[in-house]
């Protein structure tokens, strides 16, 4: 090697000697130095040769090499020069083709594409060898795109894969073809074409990696994942150290991504992230990891990596993106203050209006009511057509209805269905403003808006309901008219069961008793919700006690005794029941009923009563023990009843029976003073006459004889006074109080003279 080397420097340095080649030695020396890339010495023996052998055969040849060799050496002009020279000189020579594609190549790069146009049409008419016409085929498609001509070179590309499709060259024609029609629609499978000619053509590997390249990323580009996926995986697979698999790799990993493939993706992010040249790259490695990880439910690792992002490339495009990831997972986990602070400053166009949504959402949640509802005021003037636009005024609906601004309320309400009738929620806004004005005493707004609701599309359920409404409306506008006559077409649908419901009230109302009756039958038998079919059990209790059938009427009432808020909104009618029950000796129905009022019963008097009868049905089933701890229960509750009374009494004489008067002294005290009112004096009287008796179990006779007394004093009470007298006369007698004895007895037969105790008193007279 050496050797040779010397050789040609001797050689080169002998340029004087060349004069005395031949032709052909001068060719194959000029050729010999052409091929080892000395181009600028090379072009000097080619001058020599045109200088010493100008009509020689290889003078055609010279040129084009000539002209090859300034073209190497980039100088275009020079290169031209001589080009320009063959053809002028040589038209017909062998070279000339080639020359002309290089004029074309030339006049390209200097942006003259008309120019190279008018050069390749003249020698694709010369008809060339098909390696030329191939490439100047190619070069006139790429010549007419350069002048802005798409229509005319997609006609040249197109000619010329008919004419060459195996030409290196049809790889390029395929994939410029392709780039052209990309934006249109409809045209996958023609460019699924493309990019196969494209690839079956590729001569080399370097044109093998572009068409995998760019048919993977049309197809990402077309949300085709699957063969996006294969192709760049191929490509990453053949050519991992070319320049295109670098590019390849972020769209290689969203394809997976989209796929569901996100440990795949998720390992190819990673090294994306690793390999990265700049902070943009590396930024989109981390960001599409994060991604990932949210997919593989690791939801913490996701969240640290957005954070990353955010915190590490902060002027990277992933940056904003990743604070508006961080701040959607904060939000959707709850945690309202960390989705605040994590809000993007300022979002881009496309985030704007979510960001706005969570932030006046978390300001909601947080209680800062004015904040949110600012944020809300400004989503739905600032972003109108954002999705979240019609559910930020439906927020400020519900917001003014919370805090009892109900005109307010219902303005936003009517807003949302006026502003955005194609919204999924329409029939909810009108609803919900027709209920809001409604409540603000609005009833003839309120009519409006149904009247707006049942003006949609509805499907048979929500007309059925915004019919309900509707009538129940009118029945607040005092139109009974006309709202039985909604109800009655309403009862032709599901919401039979309701509409004959409120069919009764009206009619009740209007006192038509057998009609109301017949409609509240028939909302019972339209197996109406169990609220519904409550209230009509209530009414129908009603309207059958107005028809005197006081039996039917209790029944009604047995099936509610399990509803407590029933019970309790309605107690004087569960009071009705106990005592029909218990007058009819039906005391089990009578204990149900009775604790059902005591259990449930909001007023401590209610309970009272409820816990009283509850003991007394007890009693009288002979469950001594349940009914002594019933009758405890009403003496518990501080009310001041009858019933309450009763119990106390009941108890105090059970005390008394066991001997323990103390206790039931103190049990007669406490009736006394509850049978206050007019209606309880004989619980007063038998209360004071249990005060008399407890004293003389306890061996106070005076005592006992005072109390006695105070009932004849009192009370006119053909039971306890006449009694009263008698024992007070004969705890005097035992005194040996005579005078005492006397008068107690003298008043018993004066006042009851026909008494039992009166009797006894005449037969002990002497």
């Amino acid at each position: 090697m050496k050797r040779a080397a010397l050789v040609l420097l001797w050689v080169l340095g002998s340029a004087g000697a060349a004069a005395a080649l031949t032709a052909d030695e001068q060719m194959r020396f000029a050729d010999g130095i052409y091929l080892r890339g000395f181009y600028e010495t090379a072009v000097t023996e080619y001058l020599a040769l045109l200088r010493d052998h100008p009509d020689s055969a290889h003078a055609p040849a010279a040129l084009y090499r000539t002209g090859e060799c300034y073209r190497q050496m980039g100088n275009p002009t020079g290169a031209e020069r001589f080009y320009k020279q063959l053809v002028a000189q040589h038209p017909q020579s062998e070279p000339v083709p080639r020359a002309e594609l290089r004029r074309a190549e030339l006049a390209l790069a200097a942006d003259r594409p008309e120019e190279a146009a008018a050069i390749l049409n003249g020698l694709l008419g010369s008809e060339p060898a098909p390696d030329v016409a191939a490439a100047a085929s190619y070069y006139l498609g790429y010549s007419r795109l350069k002048a802005g001509d798409e229509k005319g070179a997609s006609a040249a590309y197109e000619r010329m894969l008919a004419e060459h499709p195996r030409s290196p060259y049809a790889a390029y024609a395929a994939l410029d073809l392709a780039a052209l029609h990309a934006q249109a629609k409809g045209n996958a499978a023609q460019m699924e074409a493309w990019f196969e000619q494209a690839l079956a053509a590729a001569a080399t590997p370097a044109a093998k990696a572009e068409v995998l390249f760019r048919w993977g990323d049309w197809a990402y580009r077309q949300e085709r994942y699957a063969p996006a996926a294969d192709l760049l995986q191929q490509l990453l697979v053949e050519f991992p150290d070319g320049r295109r698999a670098r590019d390849a790799r972020l769209a290689t990993a969203w394809s997976l991504y989209y796929l569901d493939r996100a440990a795949e993706a998720l390992a190819l992010a990673e090294k994306l992230e690793q390999d990265a040249a700049d902070a943009e790259t590396a930024s989109s490695g981390v960001y599409l990891q994060a991604n990932c990880l949210r997919k593989m439910n690791r939801d913490g690792e996701a969240l640290a990596k957005y954070e990353t992002v955010a915190r590490d490339y902060p002027a990277t495009p992933f940056a904003e993106r990743a604070a508006y990831e961080i701040m959607v997972t904060r939000f959707k986990r709850g945690e309202h203050e960390q989705a605040l602070v994590a809000a993007p400053a300022q979002p881009d166009a496309g985030h704007a209006a979510d960001v706005l949504w969570m932030r006046a959402e978390s300001e909601r949640e947080l209680g800062r009511l004015d904040a949110a509802r600012g944020r809300y005021e400004a989503l739905a003037r600032d972003f109108p057509k954002s999705p979240q636009a019609a559910p930020a005024l439906l927020r400020l609906g519900e917001m003014a209805r919370t805090a009892g601004r109900l005109d307010e309320a219902a303005t936003w309400f009517r807003r949302a269905a006026e502003d955005y009738p194609k919204n999924d929620a329409v029939a909810e806004a009108w609803k919900a403003a027709a209920l809001a004005r409604l409540r603000a005493g609005d009833a003839k707004g309120a009519l409006a808006d149904w009247d707006a609701l049942l003006a949609l599309k509805l499907d048979a359920e929500t007309a059925a309901e915004a019919r309900l409404q509707k009538a129940l409306t009118l029945i607040e506008l005092k139109k009974t008219k006309d709202a039985l006559a909604t109800l009655e077409e309403v009862a032709r649908g599901a919401q039979a069961a309701r509409a004959h419901f409120w069919r009764g009230v009206l009619l009740a109302d209007g006192e038509k008793w057998a009609a109301a009756e017949q409609a509240l039958r028939a909302s019972l038998a339209a197996a109406p919700d169990p609220q519904t079919a409550a209230l009509a059990r209530l009414r129908l209790a009603v309207v059958l006690q107005r028809l005197d059938r006081m039996d039917e009427a209790a029944d009604q009432i047995d099936p509610l005794l399990d509803q407590a808020d029933l019970v309790a909104d309605n107690p004087a009618l569960v009071e009705w029941a106990v005592r029909r029950r218990f007058d009819q000796g039906q005391y089990e129905r009578t204990a149900r009923a009775a604790e059902a009022l005591a259990r449930n019963a909001r007023e401590p008097s209610w309970r009272q009563i409820g816990w009283h009868w509850a003991g007394a049905s007890q009693a009288q089933l002979g469950n001594d023990k349940a009914a002594t701890a019933f009758y405890e229960k009403a003496v518990a509750e501080k009310a001041q009843t009858r019933e309450g009374a009763e119990s106390q009494l009941l108890l105090a004489g059970l005390d008394l029976q066991a001997g323990r008067a103390a206790s039931a002294a103190e049990r007669y005290a406490a009736a006394a003073e509850a049978a206050a009112g007019d209606d309880a004096l004989d619980l007063r009287a038998r209360a004071y006459f249990g005060l008399g008796e407890s004293a003389e179990a306890l061996g106070q006779a005076e005592k006992a004889a005072r109390h006695f007394l105070s009932v004849a004093v009192l009370f006119d009470d053909p039971e306890w006074t006449p009694h009263s007298l008698f024992r007070a006369g004969r705890l005097y007698d035992g005194l040996g109080k005579k005078s005492e004895r006397a008068g107690a007895w003298k008043e018993l037969r004066e006042r009851y003279p026909d008494s039992g105790f009166a009797k006894q008193v005449e037969a002990q007279s002497p």
